[in-house]
């Protein structure tokens, strides 16, 4: 049952990065996210709509519009709508599956069906032109108490990723190349199998499903396919191809309750699952490391410690490591607390539902 809210509202924000994140898609120096807020009574639940190129449906303002949109369906007592890849029902379906937790009394993660245990926290590295370069970001990570890195890379790159293990010989570290390899690639992949990764995210093409399979029958590394997870119904495809042995879920771009259900089938069809990010505020962080702890989760997720990505995150205290890993919260609801100073100071404009 959905908890029904009596006020919603939103707030457009940018919040700036502490260093530039490059990936294949391009640079990226700050992250605009929408916030929404639900309230009914003293219960409250919060959520974010973070629009990443590439991975989500919509722009910024198309999420404005879109969460506003649905607000007013939802206070007018339809029911709310999931539409997979859009960020803007995603953000509705945290603030309303955190305000349902807030409701019944629970933990955010005991309401999404996981556990209150610490998360491995692991660090997106961004795509760099040198060896040099990502080791010293890797270094960075490290030195921030993280125990696992995901690198970022390109065809070219394989002698950069065999720098950093020469460099960290016991890290724990994953790759991922945001489908820019292809088929005649296929050689520098298969010497990524030399340097004890934890997984290949997405090495080809999203729609090379085939190709995928052919090389995960060569490596014993899993591969994890994230952009080829467009819908749930994907997974099935995915395992029935043998394209991969994992895959990563975001619920940034499914929102909480299709993540859920995404783990549950991908455990049905043995499938090694992490949940991934979308560079959020320590709010979608919030909602993506309840889902962390999830049974079902086995590979390290994208989630690294607000200090990693801001000077200054919009939850407070800020998420922190402790031995490397992330603990959820223990209070009933949404959990966090929200820093409503720098949320205003950062927002550009706002709405209240009803007006």
């Amino acid at each position: 049952m959905i908890a029904r809210p009596t006020l919603i509202q939103l707030w457009d924000v940018t919040v700036p990065l502490l260093r530039p994140f490059q990936t294949t898609a391009g640079e990226i120096t700050e992250r605009r996210c929408i916030v929404v807020k639900v309230s009914r009574d003293e219960a409250e639940g919060w959520g974010e709509a973070a629009p990443f190129p590439g991975h989500t449906r919509e722009t910024a303002d198309e999420a404005w519009e879109l969460i506003a949109q649905e607000g007013r369906r939802i206070l007018g007592a339809d029911e709310p709508v999931l539409i997979e890849g859009s960020c803007a029902t995603a953000a509705m379906d945290e603030a309303l599956t955190s305000l349902r937790a807030a409701h019944n009394g629970v933990t955010l993660a005991a309401e999404v069906g996981g556990e209150r245990e610490p998360v491995l926290a692991s660090a997106a590295i961004g795509l760099h032109e040198s060896a040099a370069e990502t080791i010293d970001a890797v270094t960075e990570a490290v030195g921030e108490g993280h125990r696992h890195v995901k690198l970022k890379i390109a065809p070219g790159h394989v002698d950069i990723v065999a720098a950093v293990r020469d460099e960290f010989p016991k890290l724990g570290i994953s790759v991922d190349a945001n489908g820019s390899f292809r088929r005649f690639d296929m050689k520098e992949l298969v010497d990524l199998d030399e340097l004890d990764l934890t997984a290949i995210e997405q090495p080809l093409s999203a729609l090379d499903l085939p190709g995928s399979a052919m090389l995960q029958e060569r490596i014993a590394t899993p591969i994890c396919l994230d952009e080829s997870v467009k819908r749930i119904g994907d997974i099935v495809t995915i395992s029935a191809s043998h394209a991969a042995r994992a895959i990563a879920l975001k619920p940034g771009r499914l929102g909480p309750t299709l993540t859920q259900r995404g783990l549950e089938l991908a455990a049905r069809y043995r499938l090694a699952t992490k949940i991934g990010g979308l560079l959020e505020t320590g709010i979608g962080r919030t909602h993506a490391l309840a889902l962390a702890t999830h049974p079902a989760v086995s590979l390290p997720s994208d989630l690294a410690a607000s200090a990693h990505w801001f000077a200054r995150d919009l939850v407070k205290p800020p998420w922190e490591l402790t031995f490397g890993s992330l603990m959820p919260y223990a209070t009933a609801g949404f959990g966090a607390t929200i820093d409503h100073a720098e949320l205003e100071a950062r927002a550009v404009r706002t709405m209240r539902l009803p007006h």
